[in-house]
């Protein structure tokens, strides 16, 4: 090495502020100096590989990406207040300068991150909020929607404000549900979560308020309910949309009393609960025809949050499939940074019907399969991977019968509601508009009954994928369609 390569990389080494050299194709890190490694709190070997958006944010924690095709900024950037959020969650205040360079060939960026005088690390969720930003770093994503949701935690987190949560299955919902508590004057009380859809009308009441010892056989004592677990803090009633119009009565009467009676007993009990209630259902629909109460609906939606669909916010999928990436990557003890252009072109380009639920297992899947150290195409989920498929798939379906096809948009309707029904027989019985006792025949019928926990497992690793017998044999495959 001649003198002046000893000069530029002791000059590297030894920076004070964060350097790092970035891949101008594909917006990833390719060296971290010892001051980067130090501010990231990212070991090198982690470093290497991630995408640099990933690490910066805009100030108040949503916003377009700071970096990489459509930030705007990617010819030289330069960003001043921005976030650089470290492994463990903090962030920290920066200036950035960036400028690219050639070099053999190849085009990359030189990032030099600097701390702000004075700058101390931002308070993470689960702290209480600083009055000068609103910072949500479990919600990830920068697209307009998702910043809305934002906007709306950061102003119902500060009063007691009854809230309902809307979005489909697996949206995050119970993450919206978590920052407004984490955010709020209750965040250090407790959090409790209620799944109504999994209480039977006998035992909700009993589940939600508790009962004395002798209320009924088998109470041989006395038992606390949910909401006097969640006295001083918030109590989360998800799918609120499944409860019963007598168990809505008793929730009303909590609401506009802030008082409940345990089952079998006479004593009021006061109770001070912050609610908050979510579900997939549209709650206005159900009480025009008639199956939730129009006096709670109004009770609980004083303030509406609506969480919008992955499809709808498409720009939020490689941020969060980088975060899912990263996440399994350490639980499972491997060495995988980034995908692949192909792998991520395939996540942008599906539409994700299980939302971000679907986009985690999805990422989980090809983690556990990958053996290299970039997740390629071909360890996706099948459903993912199904388009190169679809010409052979639409030549199979043409030479199906009437019948043939009917049979298999039927099985295909009835899997995709057990899934938005989460299996529940009863309550995919009322969204298919049919006799529950009518379920079971068609269940028979497509082979579904048979074994259900095949069907759930198979719906997990392969969720929104469509599927038909093979030939000759009883496992499923992919169909894109018909």
């Amino acid at each position: 090495m001649n003198y002046s390569a000893e000069l530029c990389q002791s000059f590297f080494n030894t920076a004070s502020d964060a350097i790092f050299v970035i891949d101008a194709a594909t917006w990833t890190i390719i060296e971290a100096n010892a001051q980067a490694i130090d501010d990231t709190g990212y070991p090198a070997e982690e470093l290497k590989g991630l995408c640099i958006d990933c690490l910066f944010r805009q100030k108040h924690g949503a916003g377009p990406p700071l970096f990489g095709e459509n930030s705007g900024k990617a010819k030289d950037p330069c960003c001043h207040g921005v976030q650089l959020v470290k492994k463990n969650g903090e962030a920290m205040a920066m200036n950035v300068s960036a400028s690219r360079f050639k070099w053999r060939l190849a085009d990359y960026v030189f990032l030099i991150a600097s701390k702000i005088d004075g700058a101390r690390p931002c308070i993470s969720s689960g702290d209480t909020l600083s009055s000068e930003r609103e910072d949500f770093p479990t919600i990830i994503g920068q697209s307009a929607k998702i910043r809305d949701v934002c906007r709306l935690i950061g102003s119902v987190a500060k009063s007691d404000v009854t809230v309902l949560i809307q979005g489909e299955s697996g949206t995050g919902k119970e993450i919206v549900a978590n920052a407004i508590h984490a955010h709020s004057h209750r965040g250090r009380g407790p959090l409790v979560k209620v799944n109504c859809a999994a209480l039977t009308e006998t035992l909700l009441e009993s589940e939600l308020f508790g009962h004395v010892k002798g209320a009924f056989t088998g109470a041989v004592r006395d038992r606390r309910g949910r909401f006097k677990q969640a006295d001083g803090g918030t109590i989360l009633l998800d799918e609120i949309g499944s409860m019963s119009l007598s168990g809505q009565a008793k929730l009303l009467r909590v609401l506009q009393e802030h008082a409940f009676e345990p089952v079998g007993s006479s004593a009021t009990i006061p109770v001070n609960v912050r609610v908050i209630a979510a579900t997939n259902a549209d709650l206005a629909k159900a009480v025009n025809e008639g199956k939730f109460r129009e006096d709670l609906y109004y009770r609980l939606n004083v303030c509406l949050i609506f969480v919008p669909p992955l499809r709808e916010r498409k720009e939020d999928v490689p941020l969060l499939a980088q975060h899912f990436l990263q996440h399994y990557s350490r639980a499972i003890g491997k060495e995988i940074h980034t995908f692949a252009s192909e792998t991520r072109g395939l996540l942008i380009e599906h539409d994700w019907p299980g939302n971000v639920r679907e986009l985690k297992n999805a990422i989980e899947h090809a983690v556990i399969v990958e053996k290299g150290s970039v997740i390629s195409p071909a360890n996706l989920p099948m459903n993912l991977t199904r388009s190169r498929e679809m010409e052979n798939d639409a030549e199979l379906v043409t030479e199906l019968g009437l019948r043939d096809k009917l049979n298999l948009f039927e099985k295909q309707i009835l899997l995709e509601t057990l899934l938005r029904a989460n299996w529940i027989k009863k309550q995919a019985a009322a969204m298919l508009g049919i006799d529950p006792r009518n379920l079971p025949y068609l269940l028979r019928k497509h082979h579904l009954g048979e074994d259900v926990e095949a069907e759930k497992s198979l719906q997990k690793v392969y969720p929104g994928g469509r599927y038909f017998p093979r030939e000759g044999g009883t496992g499923l495959r992919s169909l894109r369609s018909f």
